[in-house]
């Protein structure tokens, strides 16, 4: 299988932007499973159910009659008799994954059942529910249950330590630490490296990435390893060594706690948390005279995150510029580009086009006048800055890129995903759930953002130097443009 194939069939499925159905996407609390180690056998119909079901579905909804180039049939002749082959649910789902990663693009793959599911609150230690084990999986012994390993709960929860990485210069550095998370009160730093992961070394895992994906592409995946690693149930402990400013190790534990915000579920996606932040700070212009800044950050594009949006925007309403920050922002409900954009314009306008197979449709915004409780509001007309990385996709390329499209704002920091396919989500004979594009995006340029990504304005990557003194480059870079844009007003 080539780099390529494996590349993109990932896009589909580890945290990155998955725009769902009608205008819509995933979260970076989407989850790719963790294999069992113990199989069950599946019968040759039921492995047949579910590939001819996700070949036939692609075959009628995907966006361009010719697949991107594949000869669909072809790859339906080629790979059915290896999926009449599978043994279990795992080699069904890679033969599936491999045909659909032969078409080349995003936001195709398969989300195993497990991962739809609810979450339950549980701890390293409640064996009630086994990591080990899935809806498709025979159960592991009673005597492997009651062994307390929490190790083999990473990656199993919901919960998390409150540290962002990125990968800069090959190694993962602490890019921001939430406030008031374990890993704050813990003492970690920005600009630190996570050199392990209990026993894991960061960098040999990296190394091993780099072997199957593209160079440029390091980032997100590493990234998301890096994240899954770190995540596991409420209050289980991770053993976590990092490098400080001096290349010092450090060693700590750090207990895990719930994410902030809310939990929802769309669809037939897993559960994620949801949570918005908005600050203001003050700065000066060159003459001395004070300057308002309003920042808004945001983890996913779901429900509650408008009215969140929308009540950040009230309360900056007097402010002089605004910096959204939608670094690590993999997507979601694509209508919400446009509901949000409306407290940005004043004008009306478009972010682009989905067009789908004979038909289009337009991403209209319509000015704010009146907040949701009844209050009058404008909308927003001094500078915005948007920062963007790797981790930026789906529907925040949607908003980054139709709004810059239309000269509204200005991008700071690294090209974004290129992963802006809006997609459908299917269920499978199994309960397996089958994601997949069914539109392509282009802004009102006719710029496509699938591969491309939205290409800052300014391009201003993080530097670990930087961080160890505590210094956001592209936020602060962002902060000067404001500055000298109000300068020339």
């Amino acid at each position: 299988m080539s780099k390529h194939i494996t590349k993109r069939t990932r896009l589909g499925l580890i945290a990155a932007g998955i725009t769902i159905m009608t205008l819509a996407g995933c979260t970076g609390s989407c989850k790719v499973e963790k294999e069992a180690t113990v199989q069950r056998t599946v019968s040759q119909t039921d492995a047949l159910a579910d590939f001819d079901t996700m070949w036939q579905i692609i075959y009628d909804t995907h966006f361009d009659p010719d697949f991107n180039g594949v000869d669909w049939q072809a790859v339906r002749e080629e790979l059915r008799p290896q999926a009449a082959n599978a043994q279990n649910r795992r080699e069904i789902r890679m033969v599936m994954n491999e045909a659909l990663g032969r078409l080349g693009q995003s936001h195709f793959g398969i989300i195993p059942q497990a991962s739809t599911e609810a979450p339950t609150k549980t701890t390293a230690h409640d064996n009630s529910t086994s990591p080990n084990t899935s809806s498709n999986d025979a159960p592991i012994s009673n005597t492997d249950a009651i062994i307390p390993d929490e190790s083999a709960s990473d990656g199993q929860g919901d919960a998390d330590t409150g540290i962002d990485v990125r990968i800069i210069d090959g190694q993962a550095v602490v890019s921001s630490v939430r406030n008031d998370s374990p890993a704050q009160h813990a003492g970690v730093q920005t600009g630190w490296i996570l050199a392990q992961v209990r026993s894991n070394v960061i960098q040999d895992q990296l190394e091993e990435l780099a072997e199957s994906i593209d160079e440029d592409e390091i980032e997100i995946y590493g990234v998301s390893m890096i994240t899954t690693q770190l995540m596991g149930p409420e209050n289980s402990t991770i053993d976590l060594t990092f490098l400080d400013g001096d290349d010092n190790e450090v060693e700590l534990e750090i207990t895990r706690e719930p994410m902030p915000g809310e939990f929802v579920k769309f669809g037939n996606l897993p559960p994620m948390s949801t949570h918005l932040d908005w600050s203001r700070f003050t700065t000066e212009s060159a003459s001395g005279n004070p300057i308002d800044i309003g920042v808004i950050k945001f983890n996913v594009w779901m429900m509650p995150i408008a009215s969140k949006f929308e009540k950040a925007m009230y309360e900056l309403r007097d402010v002089d510029g605004i910096i959204i920050d939608l670094r690590g922002n993999p997507g979601g409900i694509g209508a919400l580009s446009s509901a949000i954009s409306r407290f940005l314009m004043d004008e009306k306008g478009s972010l682009g086009t989905m067009k789908m197979r004979g038909a289009e449709l337009s991403f209209n915004v319509e000015p704010v006048v009146v907040t949701t409780w009844g209050e009058p509001i404008d909308p927003f007309v001094g500078p915005i800055a948007v920062l963007t990385d790797s981790g930026t996709a789906s529907t925040s390329e949607v908003f980054a890129g139709g709004l810059q499209s239309l000269g509204r704002i200005q991008v700071f920091g690294t090209r974004s995903a290129g992963m802006a396919l809006p997609a459908g989500m299917d269920k499978l004979p199994s309960g397996d759930v089958l994601l997949h594009a069914i539109a392509d995006f282009v802004t009102s340029t006719g710029y496509q953002l699938e591969h491309g990504g939205v290409v800052p304005d300014h391009q201003i990557p993080l530097t670990r130097e930087d961080l160890l003194k505590g210094i956001d480059s592209p936020k602060h870079a962002a902060t000067q443009w404001i500055v000298e844009s109000l300068a020339k007003e």
